[in-house]
C-alpha cells in the first residue's frame, strides 16, 4: 500500500496533474481500497480549511497586492538605488535591495518579482544586462518575500506546525539579510566580470535623499505595524493582516496610483490565489490523515531515528529530502505534507522550533528556484521574455541556487542567527 501511495502519486504529478488533484485523488483510491466512506475525506478536507488563522492568508496576499500596484514600489526602488546604485552592477543590486524592500511589504514571493520587475526590468535591458542574468536574479531574489517579515509561506508553516507566526517573522529579519547581502555581492562580481550595466554617478544632496527616504518610509513601516501588533498582544496575526490591507489602502489612496478598475482586478487575483492555495491545504489535510493510518510518519520517524544521531545530521537529511522534492512540487504542498510529520521528531531531537522552522524557511526559498518546478524562476523568465524558459538562464540560474544552498547551511550550522531575535522577544 506503501508503495503504491508513493509510486501514484509521483506519476500523477509527472503527468502534469495539480497537486491538488494529484493529492485528492490517491487520498480517494486509498480510502476506497481500506473500506472508508468518502464523506470522511470531505470532512477532513473541511477541517483542515475550518480555521480562523487561515483568514490571514488571504488577507496577506490581498495586502501584497494592494501595496503592488499603490506606488509603493517605485518609491522602494528609488530609496533602493540611492543605497546601492553608484556601485558595479549597481542596477541589478537595486533590483535584489529593492525586493528585500518589497518583501518587508507583501509577504508574497511571485508578487515581489513582478512588482519589481515590472519597473525594473526594461530599465536593466537597456543597460545591456543580458535577458539570462535579468531572469535568474530578479526571478530569484523575490524568494526574499518568503523569508522577510511578513510572510505568507510563514503565515502557512505556523499554522500547519503550530509555531508562533509572530516569532518565524522576527526570526526571518537576520536570514533574510544575509541572503540578501549575498546576493548583491553576487550581483556585484557578475555585472563586473562581464560589463553589465553603468554606474549610478549622481550625487545627491542630503535634502534630496531625506526626500526619498521620507516618500520610503511610511511604506518601510508596514512591518513595524503588523509586528508592533502582534507582539504587543493588541493583535493576532490575522487582525495584523487586515491592518496591513487597511494600511496599504491608505497609502495606495493617498498615493493616488490605485485606480478602481485596477482595486477590482486585485480583488479577482487574490481570490484566485487564495482558493488554489486553501484548496492544496484542504486536500493535503485529508491526504495526511490517510498517510497517517498507513504509519508512514511513523516509519520515516524511525529512518531518522536510526540514522541520524545529531540535530545537524537530522537537519542535513531534510534539507537533502527537501531539496529533491522541492525540485518536483511547489512549496505550499510541501509546507502541509511536510511539515506536521518533521515537527515532532525535529522536537524529539531537542531542536528549537523556531530555529527548525528557519530551517525548513530557507529550504523552501531554495526550493522556489530549483528547476524545473521553480515558479520564482519561471516568474523571472515570464516578466523578461515570455518565450524564455528556465533552461536559458544557466549557469546564472545555477550561480543563484549555490548561494541560497550556502545561506540554508549557514542557518543549518549557526542556529543563533534564527533564534537570537525571537530570543528577546521572549
Amino acid at each position: 500500500m506503501i508503495i503504491g501511495i508513493l509510486i501514484s502519486f509521483f506519476a500523477l504529478l509527472f503527468m502534469g496533474l495539480p497537486i491538488a488533484f494529484t493529492m485528492g485523488t490517491v487520498t480517494s483510491g486509498v480510502m476506497i481500497m481500506k473500506g472508508f466512506s468518502l464523506e470522511m475525506m470531505v470532512q477532513r478536507m473541511f477541517a483542515g480549511a475550518n480555521s480562523f488563522s487561515l483568514l490571514a492568508l488571504p488577507l496577506f496576499i490581498l495586502a501584497g497586492n494592494i501595496m503592488g500596484e499603490g506606488g509603493l514600489t517605485k518609491r522602494l526602488m528609488r530609496l533602493a538605488n540611492v543605497l546601492v546604485g553608484w556601485l558595479p552592477g549597481g542596477l541589478a543590486m537595486t533590483g535584489v535591495t529593492t525586493c528585500a524592500l518589497f518583501g518587508a511589504v507583501s509577504g508574497s514571493t511571485v508578487a515581489t518579482t513582478f512588482a519589481v520587475g515590472s519597473v525594473l526590468v526594461p530599465e536593466m535591458k537597456e543597460q545591456k544586462y543580458s535577458n539570462a542574468f535579468i531572469a535568474s536574479l530578479i526571478g530569484p531574489s523575490g524568494v526574499l518575500g518568503l523569508i522577510i517579515p511578513p510572510s505568507i509561506t510563514m503565515v502557512v508553516l505556523g499554522i500547519t506546525t503550530n509555531i508562533s507566526i509572530g516569532k518565524l517573522f522576527v526570526a526571518g529579519f537576520i536570514p533574510g539579510i544575509l541572503l540578501t547581502l549575498l546576493l548583491c555581492v553576487y550581483a556585484g562580481i557578475i555585472s563586473h566580470r562581464h560589463h553589465f550595466g553603468t554606474i549610478n554617478k549622481e550625487k545627491l544632496s542630503g535634502r534630496e535623499f531625506m526626500k526619498i527616504f521620507g516618500e520610503a518610509f511610511l511604506p518601510l513601516m508596514t512591518p513595524v505595524i503588523i509586528l508592533g501588533g502582534i507582539f504587543s498582544g493588541l493583535m493576532t496575526a490575522t487582525e495584523a493582516a487586515v491592518g496591513a490591507v487597511i494600511y496599504g489602502l491608505i497609502l495606495s489612496i493617498a498615493y493616488g496610483e490605485l485606480k478602481f478598475e485596477r482595486f477590482k482586478t486585485i480583488m479577482v487575483d487574490t481570490a484566485v490565489t487564495s482558493a488554489t492555495i486553501l484548496i492544496v491545504i484542504a486536500v493535503c489535510n485529508a491526504f495526511s490523515w490517510v498517510l497517517t493510518m498507513e504509519k508512514i510518519p511513523a516509519m520515516i520517524s524511525d529512518f531518522f531515528m536510526q540514522y541520524a544521531h545529531t540535530q545537524t545530521q537530522f537537519l542535513l537529511i531534510v534539507s537533502a529530502i527537501l531539496l529533491v522534492l522541492g525540485c518536483l512540487t511547489e512549496v505550499t504542498s510541501l509546507i502541509i505534507l511536510l511539515g506536521p510529520i518533521f515537527m515532532p521528531i525535529a522536537l524529539d531531537f531537542g531542536i528549537d522550533p523556531i530555529h527548525f522552522g528557519m530551517v525548513l524557511i530557507m529550504n523552501f526559498a531554495l526550493a522556489n528556484i530549483t528547476p524545473p518546478v521553480g515558479l520564482s524562476t519561471i516568474a523571472g523568465c515570464s516578466i523578461t521574455d515570455k518565450n524564455m524558459g528556465i533552461e536559458d538562464t544557466f549557469p546564472y540560474t545555477l550561480y543563484v541556487i549555490s548561494i541560497v544552498a550556502v545561506a540554508v547551511l549557514v542557518i543549518i550550522f549557526v542556529p543563533q542567527i534564527s533564534t537570537v531575535l525571537p530570543a528577546l522577544l521572549v
